[in-house]
C-alpha cells in the first residue's frame, strides 16, 4: 500500500482549476463563474460583518445569520493580510482546504481500512466526483470536510483533542459540524475507566464552535438559534425529512429545473451509503452522513446534491467501494463519473441554480 504522494494532490487541484478556468473564460473568467448562489453571502459578511445591512429588504441584518462564521473569518483575515479582494482569496483557501482534504482523507484511509485503502484512487475520486466543483468554489464544502475529516483522524489515531479541535471548527463551519459532538462524548464514556476525566475533555472541545457562534447571535440579535430561524426567509419550514423525501420522489420531475426528484434521490442515496457503513460497523461514519442528509432534509431538499456528494464520509463509502475493482473497471468508473460531473458543471456555469 502506498500514499498519494503530494504532487498528485497538488497536480488534482490544479488541473481542476485549469478547465474551470477555461470553461469560465467565456463567462466572465473564473472569479466570476466561482462566486454565485451562496458566494455573495460569504463575501458580504467578510467585509462587511455580521451586523451590516444584508441588502435584503426589510430583513435588515438577520439574512446574514443563515451562515456559519468560520469561512468568512479566514476570508477576512487572510484578504487583510494579503490585500486579496474577498473573492479570490475564498477561491485560494476552498482549493488549499480541498489540497489538505485529499491529504488527510488517504491518511485515515490508511489507518481505518489498512491494506484495503487505496489513496490513489481516493484522491482520483475527489477530484472528479459531481458537484465537486463546490471543493474549488468560494463555498463550505472543502473546509468542512477538511475539519470533519481531521476529526475522524484525530479519533482513529488515539488523539481524541486535537480531534476535538478540529471538531469544533467544524461546527463553526456549518451546521453538520454539531454531529461530531455526540461521537466525541460516546467516545469519552467508552475511555472514561481507563483515562478518568481526562477522558471528558475532547468531548467538552467538540461542541464549541457552535456554542460561540449562539452566544454571538444572543448578543446581537437576542436570538441564540437565529441561524435556524431565518431559514424561512428561504422558504425552509421543518417539517420531517421523511416528508420530503416523498414529495421529491413522487415528483418525478427529472426534467424540471430544479428537480424536486433529483434532490430526494441525492438524499436516498446518502442515506444508502450510511446504512452500507452501518452494516460494515462503521458506526461513526454512518452517524455523520445520515445526520448531514436528514437534518437539512428536514426543512427542505435544496442543496442535498452538493450536500451528499461533498460530504468526506460519503467519498469515503465511494472508495470503498471502488478500492477493491480490477484497474481498469475503477478507470471506466472514474471517467464515467468525470463525464456525469460535466452536468451540474454545465448547469453552474448557466447559472440556472436548479441543482444548488
Amino acid at each position: 500500500m502506498r500514499a498519494a504522494p503530494a504532487w498528485l494532490i497538488a497536480g488534482a487541484v490544479l488541473l481542476r482549476l485549469m478547465v474551470y478556468a477555461t470553461l469560465a473564460a467565456p463567462h466572465g473568467g473564473l472569479v466570476e463563474m466561482m462566486c454565485q448562489f451562496d458566494c455573495g453571502w460569504y463575501e458580504r459578511i467578510a467585509m462587511a460583518g455580521y451586523g451590516a445591512d444584508a441588502e435584503w429588504p426589510p430583513h435588515g441584518s438577520l439574512p446574514h445569520w443563515a451562515f456559519f462564521p468560520l469561512y468568512p473569518l479566514l476570508i477576512r483575515l487572510f484578504a487583510t493580510v494579503t490585500g486579496l479582494a474577498a473573492v479570490p482569496m475564498g477561491i485560494v483557501i476552498a482549493n488549499l482546504c480541498l489540497a489538505g482534504f485529499m491529504l488527510a482523507g488517504a491518511a485515515y484511509l490508511r489507518q481505518t481500512r489498512r491494506d484495503k485503502a487505496a489513496p490513489w484512487r481516493f484522491v482520483v475520486l475527489v477530484a472528479v466526483m459531481p458537484f465537486g466543483l463546490f471543493f474549488s468554489a468560494p463555498y463550505t464544502e472543502s473546509l468542512f470536510a477538511l475539519l470533519a475529516t481531521l476529526a475522524l483522524l484525530g479519533l482513529s489515531a488515539e488523539r481524541p483533542a486535537a480531534g476535538a479541535v478540529a471538531a469544533a471548527l467544524a461546527s463553526a463551519t456549518r451546521p453538520g459540524g454539531i454531529l461530531l459532538a455526540p461521537v466525541f462524548a460516546l467516545h469519552a464514556l467508552a475511555t472514561l475507566q481507563r483515562d478518568g476525566l481526562r477522558a471528558l475533555l475532547p468531548a467538552a472541545i467538540a461542541p464549541l464552535g457552535l456554542v460561540a457562534f449562539i452566544l454571538a447571535q444572543w448578543i446581537a440579535v437576542g436570538d441564540p438559534l437565529a441561524f435556524l430561524h431565518v431559514q424561512a426567509l428561504w422558504e425552509r419550514v421543518w417539517r420531517g425529512p421523511h416528508i420530503y423525501l416523498w414529495q421529491g420522489m413522487a415528483a418525478w420531475d427529472w426534467s424540471a429545473q430544479p428537480s424536486r426528484s433529483l434532490f430526494a434521490a441525492c438524499g436516498l442515496l446518502g442515506l444508502a451509503a450510511a446504512l452500507w457503513l452501518a452494516r460494515r460497523r462503521r458506526w461513526a461514519e454512518a452517524w455523520l452522513l445520515a445526520g448531514a442528509v436528514l437534518l437539512p432534509a428536514a426543512s427542505g431538499l435544496d442543496s442535498l446534491p452538493r450536500y451528499v456528494a461533498c460530504h468526506p464520509v460519503f467519498l469515503f463509502a465511494a472508495h470503498d467501494l471502488l478500492a477493491p475493482l480490477h484497474r481498469r473497471t475503477a478507470a471506466f468508473l472514474l471517467v464515467a463519473l468525470a463525464a456525469l460531473g460535466l452536468l451540474p458543471l454545465l448547469a453552474w456555469l448557466g447559472a440556472t441554480g436548479g441543482v444548488f
